[in-house]
């Protein structure tokens, strides 16, 4: 009886192992995917499938609140000469789902102030639902037919890091990965997280969140953005696509490992890309629960085929990142990114 009792606490114990280690990961049933236009701009958001049973229950959620968010990002890229009918836009969103739609799209010229529509955009039959398998979704499932004309086709990379849902951050995070979430960028145009967040303002849909200031923490207007930039800064580099300007924390980041994060601060601190390739590159950032993933799109040809990914040399407090580079599985090229240092 002893031993067959020390058998089961040694399974036991193993399996209790084996869930701490395993990777965990978000799985949506369904997924209904909002695509929005202003002219040449594009702005995409992805309801998952918990949140859109609360939206038909008449609760407003976080995702109705990015697109808020994105359309504030509408009227700041525009200095001000576009401002959006916000309600009339999310009650469409709204219908549209209850309605059982999982393909959105809205004409935003037609909900300016003062002149926008008042029905629920019609479902589009060729606007799939995102699969819910982040590795394996096709372009087509975040992307609509005005980026298809751009080549945009295919997934280069995705990284998701995780946060605290409750957290006074969390708010700043869905607010900035708003304002990146269906940004396109051009063949050598330069990106920058300053720019695309904009003001760390409170009319700029930002909260009081951590911050570090010399060896501590303390609160500040949009506290946590570092988070999505950070998460941005690897999904660009497994994209092939090393930064032009990028800084440590000062401490190393407790949601990413040393040597990936990119902290901004101001003006004086950014964190800024150039699209090397021949094509466009699509941003998906989509908050869920506590978990940001963002998705980097473009051509199947942009890379000409080599997967990249980024290996991080030397210690926790000093380290140096390498971009790899492999074709068919043959290391191709080892790129040296920046180096990092932290206090602890």
């Amino acid at each position: 009886m002893r031993k067959t009792s020390g058998h089961l606490a040694v399974v036991i114990a193993i399996l209790t192992m084996l869930a701490v280690v395993a990777p965990y990961q978000v799985y949506a049933d369904s997924v209904v995917s909002v695509i929005m236009t202003y002219q040449d701009k594009t702005y995409t958001k992805q309801i998952y499938g918990v949140e859109t049973d609360r939206i038909k229950a008449g609760e407003n959620t976080d995702s109705l609140r990015d697109i808020e968010g994105l359309l504030n990002n509408l009227t700041f890229q525009t200095n001000g000469d576009v401002r959006i009918d916000k309600p009339a836009v999310v009650n469409a969103v709204k219908s549209a789902i209850i309605a059982g739609q999982t393909g959105i799209n809205i004409d935003l010229t037609k909900y300016k102030e003062g002149e926008s529509a008042t029905q629920a955009p019609a479902a589009n039959a060729a606007t799939p639902a995102v699969a819910t398998d982040a590795a394996a979704a096709p372009a087509s499932s975040a992307v609509n037919a005005n980026m298809s004309s751009l080549g945009i086709d295919y997934m280069l990379s995705e990284a998701s890091t995780r946060f605290r849902a409750n957290e006074d951050r969390a708010q700043n995070i869905r607010n900035a990965a708003a304002k990146i979430n269906g940004m396109v960028i051009l063949p050598g145009q330069m990106f920058s997280c300053t720019m695309a967040f904009g003001p760390r303002t409170t009319a700029n849909g930002y909260g009081l969140g951590n911050v570090i200031s010399g060896d501590t923490y303390v609160k500040g207007v949009g506290g946590g953005i570092c988070q999505v930039s950070s998460t941005l800064n690897l999904a660009m580099l497994r994209a092939g696509v090393a930064p032009v300007e990028r800084h440590n924390h000062s401490h190393r980041s407790s949601y990413i490992a040393s040597g990936l994060d990119a902290t901004i601060s101001g003006t004086s601190l950014d964190y800024k890309f150039v699209n090397p390739y021949e094509y466009p590159l699509y941003i998906s950032a989509v908050t869920n629960g506590g978990v940001i993933s963002i998705s980097v799109y473009s051509n199947h040809d942009a890379t000409k085929g080599i997967v990249y990914e980024p290996v991080v040399t030397g210690g926790r407090l000093s380290n140096t990142t390498h971009l790899i580079g492999k074709l068919a599985g043959v290391q191709v090229s080892d790129r040296i990114c920046y180096s990092s240092r932290y206090k602890q």
